[in-house]
Order: structure tokens, then sequence, then C-alpha cells
């Protein structure tokens, strides 16, 4: 029989494991507790200096650090946390990028990104050999310098809203490709650790190894069942997801909960396909952005991007911040003069050769300065390239954390470069446009100025929000009058319907930006809001005034009392349901009684005097 002891002990080991994970869960909360009112704090100084938001979270984690007040005492728990956010970011950018434009310039500018990724590196490498790197090392490092944030890009020409500029395409699509090449990067790191004679494992603990045909049969095992692993994604969400969406979203009433249903099925689309291409030693990144993509081709794009953009700023945040807690203050110091002419040699050889990749392929000379500075930063990529080359025993945790200081200083300085980038652009528009080109789809997709022709292009559309009764009758008056007009609708069966009948229509709630952008609610003439919510309503008449001050907004309210706040919220119009069904009651009931009267009057004349 056993003593109380024997009875007890492991009672005791499920105690002291429940406090061990209680512990774990305090301290990770602190940890965000800390990171979080620390950026927080730290980007309102920023934007209230008119500096970006992003490098105010690097400083925030450089604060907090251990290297600082050591607030945070597990940067592995917040690592976990930065990884999923640059897995969300990937899955946005696929979200973002339309089909059309791969048959319309697209391909020209991914073009563009492959060749000046490329370049960057080839140019980088040798620099890293001048600043005592091996070769191994130097290449490592050279690949993490030439990716460029697109976390800071996407910010910085949404502040300004040149999404839709030429070189706001442009920059976009450069910057997929570099996120794509990443991929390809962090697969490349092991062979390039085995070429090296350097085993995978614990720095220090690296043992020299024969890079032969092995290490080759093992290379080209991978990538079979990596693009396997693509393709099959690709197939199961080319084939299967846009009916599994369709399916989902046939209810009666057109709503359903089907915008969170949505919203579920979308993250969990994204992650799976990410845990997919991670289980067979791909990236999960790019299946997180293949995911996306997938995703792009259905009607309701527009609507999961806006709803998971707060998600994604709130993890990017986190991510930013925990770039920061890598931040060693010593070593920036005692290598101040090698820091700081690496970020001019990055900033300056990244704007030279994208730049110049850009007008050597066709882009006009003002886009091709903008891109080139806009992208001259380093990048997410960049901290994740370095920290697999750190984990594969390429590079010593002192050179990591040099490169590392090198790419969060020009965080902070490529978007301070902005306005001075607009002013050179501004001198090259009358460049001359590179001669050998003869036809160039960057030529054709960037016409100068870009503000104008977007506001030539959209010049008399009208969009209808909601398709109900009311926004029906509406289009088909406008309609008759020959004024273009895109819908913004919620129900998925209307979308689809309207979508086969040739009108132009975008699924998503109206209150939401990213639909209104995609709508496109800065070049319209009028917006018209017809939808039966009234918080609905109001919550749209803000974010439409915020996104186009000049746009007249008519709105339909049912009382009174809303329809003041609707003015308030910046509806130009409101139609009252009450007041307009009591004049048309009104008209109709006075119409009816003549024609009653007239109708008495033929049937009984009066007698004749």
């Amino acid at each position: 029989m056993l003593d109380m002891h024997e009875m007890m002990n492991p009672m005791l080991v499920l105690a002291q494991s429940a406090d061990n994970s209680h512990a774990e869960g305090a301290r990770l909360l602190l940890d965000l507790l800390a990171i979080l009112a620390t950026a927080a704090a730290v980007a309102a100084i920023f934007r209230r200096l008119h500096l970006g938001m992003i490098p105010g979270y690097v400083v925030a984690g450089a604060i907090v650090g251990p290297h600082a007040l050591g607030l945070v005492q597990s940067p592995e728990n917040v690592e976990n946390i930065s990884r999923l956010a640059v897995i969300l970011l990937m899955f946005t950018i696929g979200l973002m990028l339309e089909a059309r434009s791969l048959r319309s310039g697209m391909i020209s500018s991914l073009a563009v990104g492959v060749i000046s990724t490329v370049a960057t590196v080839l140019l980088m490498w040798p620099v890293g050999l001048l600043f005592g790197s091996g070769s191994s090392a130097s290449l490592a490092i050279s690949m993490a310098i030439a990716m460029s944030s697109t976390a800071v890009l996407m910010r910085v020409m949404q502040e300004r809203r040149e999404l839709r500029s030429a070189h706001g395409r442009l920059c976009l699509a450069i910057a997929i490709a570099q996120d794509l090449l990443a991929v390809v990067m962090l697969a490349a790191i092991p062979l390039i650790a085995r070429l090296g004679g350097v085993t995978i494992g614990p720095i220090g603990q690296e043992q020299s190894i024969d890079a032969g045909v092995p290490a080759a049969i093992e290379w080209t095992g991978a990538i079979g069942r990596s693009l396997g692993a693509i393709i099959g994604i690709v197939v199961v969400g080319y084939a299967i997801l846009p009916r599994v969406l369709n399916w989902l979203g046939r209810s009666k009433d057109g709503s359903g909960g089907f915008g969170e249903l949505l919203l579920l099925l979308a993250a969990a689309t994204g992650l799976g396909a990410a845990l997919a291409t991670g289980a067979v030693g791909f990236s999960p990144e790019m299946g997180a952005f293949l995911a996306g993509f997938m995703l792009s081709l259905t009607p309701f794009r527009h609507q999961i991007v806006g709803q998971l953009q707060p998600m994604r700023d709130l993890l990017l945040a986190v991510f930013f911040t925990g770039v920061g807690l890598t931040l060693d203050p010593t070593v920036m110091v005692g290598h101040w003069a090698k820091i700081g002419l690496g970020v001019i040699v990055v900033l300056g050889l990244k704007s030279l050769v994208v730049g110049g990749t850009a007008w050597i392929l066709g882009a006009p000379a003002r886009t091709s300065v903008l891109s080139g500075v806009y992208l001259s930063m380093g990048g997410e990529f960049s901290l994740v390239v370095l920290a697999s080359a750190l984990a594969a025993g390429l590079i010593t945790p002192e050179a990591n954390a040099a490169v590392v200081s090198v790419i969060v200083i020009t965080l902070v300085v490529g978007p301070l470069l902005v306005p001075w980038a607009h002013r050179m652009a501004e001198r090259g528009a009358s460049w001359p446009l590179a001669p050998w080109i003869r036809n160039s789809a960057l030529r054709e997709a960037s016409p100068e100025p870009e503000a104008a022709s977007a506001a030539l292009a959209g010049c008399g559309n009208v969009v209808i929000a909601g398709f109900g009764p009311v926004g029906r009758h509406v289009a088909e008056q406008l309609e008759r009058k020959g004024v273009p007009i895109t819908v913004i609708e919620l129900n998925p069966s209307t979308v689809r319907r309207q979508t086969t009948l040739g009108r132009t229509i975008v699924y998503g709630d109206v209150a939401n930006p990213e639909v209104l952008e995609s709508a496109g609610v800065r070049h319209a003439e009028a917006v018209i809001i017809t939808v039966p919510d009234e918080e609905a309503v109001l919550k749209a008449c803000r974010v439409v005034r915020e996104l186009a001050p000049a746009v007249f907004i008519a709105a339909r309210t049912s009382f009174l009392s809303q329809a003041l706040r609707a003015r308030e919220f910046g509806a130009d119009y409101v139609t009252v349901e009450e007041i307009a069904t009591g004049d048309l009651m009104a008209r109709d009931v006075l119409d009816k009684i003549v024609a009653r009267r007239a109708s008495r009057a033929e049937t009984h004349p009066p007698d004749a005097a």
C-alpha cells in the first residue's frame, strides 16, 4: 500500500506545474502591458513631433528592453506574437493584390522588384566583406538588407493617400516581390550554412561538415515538398474556397452573422495555409500570402481587409516594439562609425538600385525617384532573415546587433526623406524616359500627373451604400440619366446577382474605410447612404467625410433627431422618412381627392341653369 508521501507526490508535481503556468501567463501579461503602454506613450510623442509611429514603437522597445529599463523579462514570448504579426501582414498583402493588375502592368512591376532585390544583394555582398564579415555572413547580411519595410511603406502611403498613385502601385509591387524573395532567402539560409561548412545549431556549437551530394539531395527534396504544398494551397483556394464562401453567404435576410463568419473563415484559411507551408519546411509567411491572394479573387476581399486592419495594426505595434527589445546601446556606441556609415550606404545604394532599375525597365523618372526613396529602408523580413542567419551560425551576435541597429535607424530616417524625395521627383519630372524602351507597361500604368488622372477617371461617379428597395430605386433613376454608379452592399447574394448582371458592386460594410476606398469614394461626385441602420448611417457619414472632405453626402434616416446628428457627422442632405412619408402621403391624397371630384363631375354633371 502506498504511503501518504507517495500519493501526494504526483499532486505536488501538478500543483508546481500549474503554478509555473500561472507565473508564465502573468509574466506574458506584464510584458505586453509594458510594451503596449510604453509604445502608446512614445508613439504619441513621435506623432506630435510629426515623426513616424513605427520608429516610435522601436524606440519604445529599446526603452523597456533588457539593455535599458529591463521591464520586459521574456522577449521570447514577444517573439511569437511578432511572428504572427508578420504572417498576418503577408496575409493582408495577398488580399490587396488584384488579379486584374497581374495582367496589366503588375508583371513588369514585379520584375523591377526581383531584379532590384537581386542587384542589391550582389552589390551589398562585397560591401559586407569590406566591413570585415566572412563570405557566407556577408551574403546573409546582404540578403537581409535587400528587404524593405512593407508596413512602413503602407503606413506612409496611406497617410499621404498615395496607395493608388503610379509610384504607390509600383512600390507595393516591389514590396510584394521582396516579401516573396524573402521566403526563398529563408529557405536558402540552411544551404548557405552547409556550403559554408557550418551545421545549424546553437551559436558556439557549430561543427564543420562536408557539403556534398546529401545536402543537395535534401535541398531538392525540400523544394519539391514545398512546391507541392504551394500547388495544393492554390488548387484548394481556387477551386473550393469561393464555393464555400458563396454557400455560406446564402441566407434569406442577407446578413445572418455572415460578417463574423467571414472573418473567422478568413483567419482560419490564412493560419491553415501558414501551417501547411511551415510543415513542409517552407515559410509560413508564404502560405499566408497565398491564402490572402486566393481570398482576393472573391468579392469579399475588401471587407476582410477592413475587419483585419485593427488586429494587424496592434500586432505590428508589438512586432516593432519587439524589434526595439533587441537594440543594445553599448553596441551602437561601440560601433557608431560603422553603423552610421552602414546607414548611409544602405539608404543611398538601395535608392539608386531600386530607382535605377525602375527607370531602366520603363518607369518615368518621377515614379522611379519616389520608388527608390520609399524602398530605401530596411524591413520586417530583414530582421527575420537575420534571426534565421543567427540561429544557423552564419553571423555572430555582435554582428547581428550592429546590422539590426542599421536597419532600425533606416526605419527612422527613411520616412523623413519622403518630403525631400517629392521635391526631387518634381525636379526630375521632365527627365526623359529610357530611350531603349518602346512600349512599357510601367509607362502606360504611370500617367503623369497621377492625381489629376485619378480625379478625371472617377469624375461623375456616385457611390450608393445599400441596395435595398430605396437604394435600388435611386440607382435606377441615376442610371436612366446616364450617371455611373458604384454600389456597396452587405448582402452576399445581392452582390453575386448584381455582379452577374454587370453592375459595379462591392461587398462590405459602408462604415469600413477599406470598402469605401475600393468603391472610389475619394473621387466620387456624391455618396448616397440608403441603409436602414441609423447607427451605420451616422458612422458612415463620419468615415466618408474623413476620407473625402469635398464629396457630397446624402443620407437616409427614420427620424428628424437622427437627421440632425447625421448633419453634424458630415451629411450635406438628409431625407427623413417620417417627413418624406408625410409629404408624399399629402401629395398623393390631394391628387386622389382632385381625381375623385373630377370623376364625380363627369358622372353627375350639374343641371343647366
